[in-house]
This record gives structure tokens, C-alpha cells and sequence, in this order.
């Protein structure tokens, strides 16, 4: 090959580059904006602030309390629920958990629909902070239509919410190792 093939050939790459880093260059992508209104989590605190837990359903209660960072079962007795278990569905409901507002102010009317008329289960939070402590109740109704979420509602707000499945199967596996054939 002669020297000017060689300088055809370098003269030929050096343009490609041209083109490439001129032409086909995509732009930077930016960032999307954030998004007006924050994702709500169902109950807005950070899971450790819970100290006390109660699942309900029907006639059947677990209550766990929280000792020394672990979760203890203290109903019924003797039962033995793990304590990362109740941590995991405590978390399902707390901050970082997003929870789809479906109705901002259902009536008794709409309850219904969501199956929250006559809720399927409930949890009871009670928390403890510097200015004293609180307690929360978050009533469970029926399956949304496609079998992904469950509606739910806190006993004192008007508001349905989507949350995830994950929070029923805690509340399966907790009621059948409290209560084992009751879950």
C-alpha cells in the first residue's frame, strides 16, 4: 500500500470522527423534573417510631410490642412471631412506602366498593415520639379489580388508599405462626 492510500484511508477516519462527534451525537439527557406532590406513604413515620402493634381479623389479635430494638408477641401467649416478620409488614405501611390515594373523601357510600363497609382485617399502630404518642388504625377492605393491591383507609380519614400486596401476606404469615390452622 502506498503512503497516500494510507493518508486516504487516515483523511477518511478523521472525517467519520467529524461526523460521528458532530452529527450523531445525542443530546445530554437531563433529569426529569421531580414531581409536584410527593408520593404518599400511608401513615408518613419512619417504621422505629412504631411501638406497638395489633393485627386484627375476624375474632383473631396478635399484638407485638417493640423491646430493645425486636419485636416480642405478647398476644396470644406463648405465641412466637419472628420479629423481622412484623418489622417487614410495620414497613409496608411507614415511610418510603408509596400508597396510592384512590379516593380523596369516600363517603359510606363508596365504602362499600372498596370493600372498607365491613373492613377484611385491621392493624392498630401506636407510636411514641417527643410530643407524646398516638395511635392508628388502618382498615383493610377488598382486592382492587386486577388482583395486584388491596384498599385500605385510616379509621379516622376519609381518604382510600392502593397499597401493596406485600402487607396481606405479612398478616397471613404472622396470624399462622401466632395461631397456626387460623391463618
Amino acid at each position: 500500500m502506498s503512503w497516500r492510500a494510507v493518508g486516504v484511508v487516515y483523511a477518511f477516519l478523521v472525517l467519520l470522527l467529524a461526523f460521528v462527534l458532530l452529527v450523531e451525537r445525542r443530546p445530554e439527557v437531563e433529569a426529569p423534573p421531580p414531581e409536584a406532590a410527593p408520593a404518599r406513604s400511608l401513615l408518613g413515620i419512619e417504621p422505629s417510631a412504631v411501638r406497638v402493634v395489633v393485627f386484627r381479623r375476624a375474632d383473631a389479635r396478635v399484638r407485638a410490642e417493640r423491646d430493645d430494638g425486636h419485636w416480642r408477641t405478647v398476644e396470644p401467649a406463648r405465641a412466637v412471631v419472628p420479629s423481622d416478620l412484623v418489622d417487614a409488614a410495620v414497613a409496608t405501611l411507614t415511610a418510603g412506602q408509596v400508597s396510592e390515594v384512590i379516593a380523596d373523601d369516600a363517603r359510606a357510600s363508596d365504602l362499600a366498593t372498596f370493600g372498607l363497609a365491613v373492613p377484611t382485617a385491621a392493624i392498630v399502630l401506636k407510636t411514641r415520639s417527643d410530643g407524646g404518642g398516638r395511635e392508628v388504625t388502618v382498615l383493610f377492605g377488598a382486592y382492587n379489580p386486577t388482583r395486584t393491591a388491596l384498599y385500605a383507609r385510616l379509621a379516622d380519614d376519609p381518604r382510600v388508599y392502593l397499597v401493596g400486596l406485600n402487607v396481606r401476606y405479612y398478616e397471613d404469615l404472622i396470624f399462622e405462626a401466632a395461631l397456626p390452622g387460623r391463618g
